[in-house]
């Protein structure tokens, strides 16, 4: 199933604002399309639009594409829970900071369809972003969050982030990734406070019909 729509991106006039863009999720076939991974399927679309492939880089514990831009795509396959292990060995490769990096994660807390950018934060209960913040000693980095419904009844957080998206949530989940794409292409651009303004808060698309 195809995730991916193409965008018309404008081109870059000046440096990115960010130089390491980490997108979280879990290594393994058996994690793809879970709400975990929904920082994974971001990158990915990024990279197809672009057209690369991601390559192994085992001595910084990830996945990576370099753009021609400079930027870095970055998936951590250390597993959520020691992501900032590979993050950090990025920005201390690259002799960056935190306020070079973003990071694309899921979150409970949003609607499907529904992005948030903050320029920095707690990791609110999120164990990938504990773990950055752990490793970095700091929560001052830009993150990108990206609804993936809340815990429904009955259900504990961790199964649910661990559930694969429903068949019916599929055109909602490859606007989110769309609208994801260009947020960021947004912050690059023209800084996060623009982007803020222009992507926080906008309708969700319902995903609620079908529960």
């Amino acid at each position: 199933m195809d995730h991916r729509p193409p965008l018309q991106l404008k081109n870059q006039v000046s440096a990115p604002t960010y130089k390491l863009i980490a997108g979280l999720g879990n290594p393994g076939p058996e994690y793809l399309f879970t709400r975990h991974n929904v920082g994974f399927l971001v990158l990915d679309a990024w990279a197809d639009e672009e057209g690369e492939a991601f390559h192994d880089e085992r001595s910084r514990f990830s996945k990576f594409v370099a753009l021609d831009s400079g930027v870095r795509l970055v998936k951590p396959m250390t597993y959520m829970n020691e992501s900032g292990k590979a993050v950090a060995a990025w920005l201390d490769w690259l002799k960056l900071t935190a306020a070079d990096l973003l990071v694309v994660v899921d979150d409970v807390a949003l609607p499907l369809g529904q992005v948030r950018l903050r320029p920095e934060g707690s990791h609110g209960g999120h164990n990938g972003l504990k773990s950055i913040e752990s490793h970095l000693g700091t929560d001052c980095y830009a993150r990108l969050r990206c609804g993936v419904d809340a815990t429904p009844p009955g259900w504990a957080i961790e199964r649910w982030v661990l559930s694969r998206f429903r068949s019916e949530e599929e055109d909602a989940l490859g606007r989110m990734i769309q609208t994801a794409r260009l947020a960021i292409e947004c912050c690059q651009n023209e800084g996060i406070a623009v982007a803020m303004n222009r992507f926080n808060g906008l309708n969700p698309i319902d995903s609620t019909q079908n529960k």
